[in-house]
């Protein structure tokens, strides 16, 4: 494995797109890569990547910077973790020297839970590699079909009913109260800890990363819950979590499509069965994290939740927060009621693999799920109806779809068209689009002469001409420019200093302004002279009045000769 030892080593091994693409799915257009923003909902891409600097910018929420701010910022990470993670995507080892590896020299609280549950992992797994084949989580695990090359694709380990794993955590440098804050063990009183899982076979939580980040326990007999996760720590957040997409997301990405079950043994089914683009919830609501996370991956989503009472809620919700992101959607209906690991146990992967091609559309299942209402007949029964499809459709982004759902709506309950598309539109009314982050550049604030010049700086066959071009102007122009710091810092080779400079960077870099020629840069440094040699004489001429009104008569003519020197200037200029 190579060292690397600045922030521009690490850049250079990763590339412009690495890194994005992992989140955001790109097309190239000319010097820039756009897709659909991670950070905000949108139907048109408005986020960009700048291919020579790799510097993104999003043009409808605002957000910019260069890829570790990126990381940061999807990742909710500290610049430190941040580094982490792009230097495990370089395949590297980092070894910091200088300002930026000084930040924080000491290995910080999340690494070392890090280790500790890697450690925890690894006990786990131990466990289950020694367990006896007579022994009844080796029973268990033959019982459910599990096969040999899937346990250890999923890394399954074995909490033993007698514990074990404190001793080893504590053989290794860790501490009781490290171990709990990790969701391990609890404190039971008076200095004795237990073991949160014992007696069950563990799931690993990994992330999209790679990062084990938690366990999820079946118990082996009748213990209850027949569930157990770990809580939410410093590492593991459920609702930003899919299990198994970390092992699928490759097939995810490429067939554009994510399976979704709920679940660890519906997972494994599933996967096991050879369908290689699913992912599960962790037998939760779906939340808004996962589904932004699907999004990173997939532009449509076949559901597949338990037809309990516990199941249809969850899918309904999951499908309105689904459409919210603008994902296709389609639901599979399982033959009598039963969940994906009961059926493909009993029918076999190819009749599992017939229900995902022949998926149904969403609203077919909503329309089927609400035929009871119409039953009912009457006003009633059709209000009904309709209030329960409503929030759905609502939900859809495309106006042209959201209007036919709307008509086959009415269709069905009988309804004037116009009345169902009044209630829809009111329904629709309360989106109201992305909210720009506060204090983040905005198109429009920085003038593109600014922009071209900045450009110009950062392009190598017009650098030295635009760096010339920057130091020959007047300080008190320069500092009235939006773009002050930036250019200063350009200009003397010190590249950005700051997440601010960075952003702004970004925005430029990714506008829709080029700088065609070098002539287009002296024409824009001479709108930039005009427009300060302007304001400035606006200046004075305010001044002028005010000083004629106090009858300071010498400061008059002070001020005068300093008007007509502004004047000569821009005549210099070509400008009356």
């Amino acid at each position: 494995m190579g060292i690397a030892h600045n922030l521009d080593e690490l850049k250079h091994l990763l590339g412009p797109l690495t890194v994005y693409q992992d989140y955001v799915r790109l097309a190239q257009r000319g010097r820039r890569s756009v897709g659909l923003c991670p950070f905000h909902k949108e139907k048109t891409p408005s986020f960009s990547v700048d291919l020579d600097n790799g510097l993104f910018y999003c043009f409808g929420c605002h957000k910019g910077g260069d890829m570790i701010q990126f990381v940061q910022e999807i990742e909710g990470v500290g610049f430190k973790e941040a580094l982490e993670v792009l230097a495990r995507k370089a395949g590297v080892t980092l070894e910091l020297r200088g300002p930026a590896g000084g930040r924080d020299q000491a290995p910080d609280r999340r690494e070392r839970l890090r280790k500790l549950v890697q450690e925890a992992q690894a006990y786990y797994r131990g466990a289950l590699a020694a367990a006896p084949a007579a022994s009844p989580v080796r029973a268990y695990v033959q019982r459910r079909g599990i096969l040999p090359a899937t346990e250890e694709a999923l890394q399954l380990g074995f909490a033993p009913a007698g514990g074990g794993l404190m001793a080893r955590l504590k053989r290794t440098g860790f501490t009781a109260e490290e171990a709990q804050e990790a969701g391990l063990v609890l404190d039971r009183g008076g200095g004795e800890w237990g073991e949160r899982f014992r007696n069950r076979l563990l799931f690993p939580i990994v992330d999209v990363l790679g990062r084990t980040v938690g366990f999820g326990g079946r118990a082996l007999g009748d213990d209850e819950p027949k569930y157990l996760n770990s809580p939410e720590s410093p590492l593991f957040q459920k609702r930003d979590i899919l299990y198994g997409l970390n092992w699928t997301k490759s097939a995810v990405r490429e067939r554009e499509q994510v399976v979704l079950v709920e679940g660890y043994m519906d997972f494994l089914a599933v996967y096991q069965a050879g369908v290689p683009n699913v992912a599960a919830t962790l037998g939760t609501a779906l939340a808004e994290g996962q589904v932004r996370l699907v999004k990173r991956y997939a532009k449509s989503v076949v559901l597949n939740f338990d037809r309990d009472a516990a199941g249809v809620a969850a899918s309904r919700r999951a499908i309105q927060v689904l459409l919210g992101e603008g994902l296709g959607l389609r639901v599979i209906s399982v033959p009598d009621g039963k969940d994906p690991d009961e059926f493909i146990k009993l029918n076999g992967a190819q009749a599992y693999e017939k229900l995902v091609e022949g998926a149904k559309p969403f609203f077919d299942v909503l329309v089927e799920q609400g035929k009871p209402l119409l039953v009912r007949g009457g006003v009633d029964g059709k209000m009904a109806f309709l209030d329960d499809v409503l929030p759905y459709l609502a939900a859809v982004g495309d106006p042209i779809e959201r209007q036919e759902y709307a008509k086959d709506v009415a269709g069905r309950a009988g309804l004037d068209v116009g009345l169902v598309l009044g209630r829809l539109a009111k329904a629709s009314a309360g989106d109201k689009g992305p909210v720009p982050v506060e204090g983040a550049p905005v198109r429009g604030e920085v003038p593109v002469d600014e922009q071209l010049l900045v450009k110009g700086m950062m392009m190598p066959e017009y650098r030295d001409r635009a760096v010339a071009l920057v130091r020959a102007l007047p300080e008190e122009i320069l500092g009235d420019l939006a773009t002050a710091p930036l250019l200063r810092g350009l200009a003397a080779g010190n590249g950005v200093r700051s997440p601010e400079e960075t952003g702004l960077l970004a925005f430029i870099l990714n506008s829709c302004h080029e700088v065609p020629s070098a002539e287009d840069l002296e024409r824009a440094i001479t709108r930039i002279l005009e427009a300060g040699l302007r304001a400035h004489e606006r200046r004075l001429q305010q001044q002028i009045k005010d000083a004629s009104r106090q009858g300071d008569l010498g400061l008059v003519q002070i001020l005068n000769r300093e008007k007509m020197a502004i004047l000569d200037q821009m005549r210099a200029l070509g400008r009356p």
